[in-house]
């Protein structure tokens, strides 16, 4: 009892510090990555550029000398401050709409980040499949030399043919062929991270998966889908920024004011005083007003159709991942026999079994044994993929 207790300890100690080492070598990825840093260059530029536009124009400033002629008329001088403006409303207005637009596009980098980060956890995961798919095949490449020396024994002792041993060989080499691939592809999804991460190498080989990762609630995901998914939050924010735009759309159709200072000077009389002036909105066009209410009942009807989706996307995912998990949980119990190939071997060795009979025995452990490990990566890409739904 107190071995198994140990036992469970020890691996539930190992599984926190390779969760670990993906935590620290996503963290490490988010300072690093290329996409990521550009991303962020633009948030910022995007943050000024919404607090731009929203105040009145400039005052403009004149001075004008006019020469008289005949001289008796004498020059004339003119000097004028003026200054346009709309209502106060206006541009607090205009101000909202850029604000919004500019945390539609915070959420927009967010959600990058989120399928940057989910690219990085899978190929993490490709890597560990990847690694323990060569020590099985490491294994297999043992089996299949020890097979070939056998058949080869047989064969010079007249017990094998010549078909049979060729058959032997061409396994052999297909093992060791497609073992050399394995450690070519490991290579391939190391530099794949190293890119994630701004060329900055791995600190370490995983070898593990986090195994305390466990399979979210499904209600309570969908409950708070709304305010957590990037693209939910941008449909909300699209019907808020079209509110806003009949607000605007109001103001933008009252009157402009203009009010200023004026001086006039001729024949040493001078003339000196204030103006103002207002626009009349005779030619505005009251559809823009109607579009902007339209365009707030496309955005609501545009959020129902995306919310709709998500759930029924986030739905399939969940119950693939459970059914994953299910398999995964099924085959476990049965990958513990480690010694099947080489039983089968001392049977073929002692006649009971032929060739064909030892090659289907062992094709069939290998592809189960393959299907087991297709399952456990299969299972934590899904559990990265639903992260995307949610926050971190």
């Amino acid at each position: 009892m107190k071995k198994f207790i140990l036992l469970i300890l020890l691996i539930g100690a190992s599984a926190s510090v390779h969760s670990q080492a993906l935590t620290d070598f996503l963290l490490e990825l988010e300072e690093n990555n290329p996409q990521l840093i550009a991303l962020q260059k633009w948030l910022n530029a995007e943050a000024t550029k919404a607090k731009t536009g929203i105040y009145p124009d400039n005052p403009e400033v004149s001075y004008s000398y006019l020469t008289g002629s005949p001289e008796a008329i004498g020059n004339q001088e003119e000097f004028e401050v003026s200054q346009s403006f709309k209502l106060p409303g206006y541009y607090t207005s205009k101000s909202a709409i850029q604000q919004l637009g500019y945390e539609q596009k915070k959420v927009l980098v967010e959600k990058r980040k989120r399928e940057i980060l989910h690219s990085a956890r899978k190929a993490w995961f490709n890597l560990i499949w990847l690694h323990k798919k060569e020590n099985l095949l490491k294994t297999r490449n043992q089996n299949a030399k020890e097979l070939v020396a056998l058949i080869k024994k047989g064969f010079d002792g007249g017990e094998m043919s010549k078909p049979v041993y060729d058959k032997a060989r061409i396994f052999a080499i297909t093992i060791q062929n497609e073992w050399r691939k394995t450690k070519t592809e490991i290579d391939i999804t190391r530099h794949q991270l190293e890119a994630l991460n701004g060329m900055q190498s791995i600190p370490e080989t995983p070898k593990e998966y986090p195994f305390q990762w466990q399979l979210p609630d499904m209600d309570s995901i969908l409950n708070t889908l709304t305010a957590t998914h990037p693209e939910l939050i941008i449909a909300r924010l699209n019907i808020k920024q079209s509110e806003e735009q009949i607000k605007h759309r109001r103001l933008e159709s009252w009157p402009s004011f203009n009010a200023g200072f004026k001086s006039e000077t001729i024949l040493d009389q001078k003339l000196q005083g204030f103006h103002a002036g207002i626009s009349i909105p005779l030619w505005q066009n009251t559809n823009k007003v109607k579009y902007a209410k339209l365009k707030v009942d496309q955005e609501k009807a545009r959020f129902m159709q995306k919310e709709y989706e998500t759930m029924v996307r986030f739905r399939k995912l969940h119950n693939e991942v459970r059914a994953t998990w299910d398999n995964y949980l099924q085959m476990r119990s049965l990958m513990d026999n480690e010694e099947a190939s080489a039983a089968s071997l001392v049977l073929l060795e002692s006649g009971h079994i032929s060739f064909a009979e030892y090659m289907m025995d062992l094709e069939m452990i290998y592809d189960s044994k393959m299907t087991f490990l297709r399952n456990e990566k299969d299972y934590f890409v899904g559990l990265s993929q639903l992260k995307v739904f949610r926050k971190p």
